[in-house]
């Protein structure tokens, strides 16, 4: 195997964009993204950040998804969630029982992983294994998936009470999918719903409901020593998502700037970037995502000293992860809410990037991970020593 370093790895991420941006519009004409963009991704590497190094990936630390997809969310706010989630979701798949991540990563360490932990359906315990039926919205990148990562409601006999949940790993071929995904926001990201019709799943490809290991941590993967091994999984889960939400406000900051220099502006003698209304909301739009870029690179470096310490995560720490995941997304959503109305007129045109970093950022505003109402709570309980109710804290 190669060895590479994050910054090696940044780096190609960085070198994509370019060609990234001129498929923006293709991958929201599509409502998924390219062959070509998932195909670059697995080339350069992309997807193996979590992957352990027995099969050939590089189990890399937490900020090295959140940097790879800033790169990538300059340009494309849709190919750099698919490519955040699905990393992602390599990370869960490497807490399975070691038969079933054999199998995932058997034919190559760039297996695209897609997922949805909302159960939607119920597995039936049958001689053994597990008789998986339902349907599952919002599976993001799911046209390019090998696998799909599935939670479920467990029954022990058909139409029998459900006796708890798990989460379930089933190859491309047990599933299919209904084309649903009609969007305002992050429409490229192809998160379709997934269709599963009494599939037979071994044992060795189910594990307890990943929400429920995520809180505690607790992973039977941990002797591996991969850097990601000892950081809450809940922390990851919302963390991870973060450097989606930096690159498109970084990318529509980027554009701003562009549109502003030397444009001259109606009724007026000022160019775009003399008017200081402009120079305002450039001004507090940057600072807004510098201190959510600060923000969670301080909780990268606190996770990453606790693990390599063999500290374990506090719940006072996990709810102030979850708080400043969702703070983040939500700023970074705000910095590009305010720089929109200043754009231009064709900041209104559906195939401007700037009117597509608007509807991107709202779109994964929306997301669970950033619901402040719940991710506030969730912090304010866990500072005050009440009992936890939020799965992701």
């Amino acid at each position: 195997m190669t060895e590479m370093t994050r910054e090696e790895l940044v780096a190609k991420a960085r070198a994509l964009a370019p060609g990234i941006a001129e498929r923006a519009q293709q991958c929201e004409n599509l409502r998924r993204v390219p062959d070509e963009t998932i195909e670059e991704f697995k080339r350069e590497g992309l997807f193996r950040v979590f992957v352990p190094t027995e099969y050939d990936g590089y189990s890399m630390e937490l900020k090295t998804v959140i940097e790879t997809s800033r790169e990538i969310g300059r340009v494309c706010g849709n190919s750099a969630w698919c490519l955040a989630i699905c990393t992602l979701h390599s990370h869960i798949v490497t807490g399975f029982p070691e038969a079933g991540v054999k199998k995932v990563f058997a034919n190559g360490p760039d297996a695209v992983i897609c997922g949805v932990f909302m159960p939607g359906g119920v597995a039936t315990r049958v001689d053994g294994a597990y008789s998986l039926k339902g349907s599952w919205d919002f599976a993001s990148n799911s046209d390019h998936a090998d696998y799909a990562v599935l939670a479920a409601f467990i029954a022990d006999k058909p139409g029998g009470e459900t006796t708890g949940m798990g989460s379930f790993l089933i190859k491309r071929s047990d599933f299919s999918l209904e084309d649903n995904w009609y969007v305002s926001g992050l429409a490229g990201t192809g998160s379709k719903r997934v269709l599963v019709d009494d599939v037979i799943v071994d044992p060795d490809l189910m594990m307890p409901t990943v929400l429920d290991m995520a809180v505690t941590g607790d992973r039977d993967t941990t002797a591996r020593g991969r850097l990601a091994d000892g950081v809450p999984g809940s922390s990851i889960a919302t963390l991870g998502l973060v450097g989606v939400g930096l690159g498109i406000a970084t990318g529509a900051l980027e554009r701003f700037r562009e549109r502003l220099t030397g444009k001259l502006r109606v009724a007026t003698e000022k160019t775009g970037e003399q008017q200081i209304g402009a120079q305002l909301r450039y001004a507090e739009s940057a600072a807004q995502v510098d201190a959510a870029e600060l923000m969670v690179m301080r909780d990268l470096e606190q996770m990453m000293d606790d693990a390599t310490s063999g500290r374990v995560a506090t719940i006072e720490q996990r709810g102030r992860y979850r708080r400043d995941a969702a703070w983040c997304i939500r700023t970074c959503t705000e910095a590009v809410a305010r720089l929109a109305p200043a754009a231009g007129g064709h900041a209104i045109f559906l195939d401007d990037p700037m009117q597509r970093a608007l509807r991107d950022s709202q779109a994964l505003a929306s997301h669970v991970v950033a619901d402040w109402d719940t991710a506030g709570e969730s912090y304010s309980r866990a500072m005050l020593g009440l009992p936890k109710v939020d799965p992701l804290c």
